[in-house]
Order: C-alpha cells, then sequence, then structure tokens
C-alpha cells in the first residue's frame, strides 16, 4: 500500500523540484491589466517559461485572467494561481520558449 502512494508523492514533489529550479530572479518594471482591461504597473520578482511572480497594488482574485507586458515579447495573457497580499503568482496561458524566456533575462538583467 506504500508503494501506491509513495509513487506519486514523489512525482509531485520532483515536479516541485523542476518548477523551483526553472525560476529566474528578476527585476523589472511592468504594465498589467486586468479583466475589466484596468491597467496597472507591477514589478516582477521572478520568472519562469510557465509563469512568474510580481508585486502590484491593484487588487487580484485567484484564477483572475490577466495580460502582462512581457519585457522584449510584448504582451502575454496569464492567469492568477495564487495572492499573498500585494503579491501574485500567475500562470502563463501558452509558456514562454526558451527563446524567449532568455531574452527577457538578458533584458532585464542589463
Amino acid at each position: 500500500m506504500q508503494t501506491a502512494t509513495a509513487e506519486p508523492l514523489a512525482a509531485h514533489i520532483a515536479h516541485i523540484n523542476r518548477r523551483r529550479a526553472a525560476r529566474e530572479d528578476i527585476r523589472a518594471d511592468t504594465l498589467m491589466t486586468d479583466r475589466e482591461g484596468r491597467l496597472s504597473g507591477v514589478r516582477l520578482l521572478n520568472l519562469s517559461e510557465d509563469g512568474f511572480m510580481a508585486i502590484t497594488d491593484m487588487d487580484q482574485c485567484e484564477r483572475e485572467p490577466i495580460r502582462i507586458d512581457m519585457p522584449v515579447v510584448g504582451w502575454v495573457r496569464a492567469d492568477i494561481v495564487w495572492v499573498l497580499g500585494e503579491r501574485i503568482g500567475a500562470a502563463f496561458r501558452e509558456p514562454l520558449t526558451p527563446l524567449q524566456m532568455g531574452a527577457v533575462v538578458r533584458d532585464v538583467s542589463r
């Protein structure tokens, strides 16, 4: 019985480790719009091909669709995954390509 539950748990832990390893710490100020089209400033804190963490003063709700003006890439659609005070985590609807990810990280590192 333990093997049946241990294998999914091990796979979940491996997924979390891959997710964390793929994130890049960045600092970049950009813009975001909510579903109503309201524009807000955001500061990107980290980035992966699948999503980002940012700080914003705009009230957000989990699962809310947004668009973010990603440096170099342009406007990208995402969904809020979590909210903790002014911090949000969002998942891109279409992941960034490795080339796009590299371009953003290089651009904001200058």
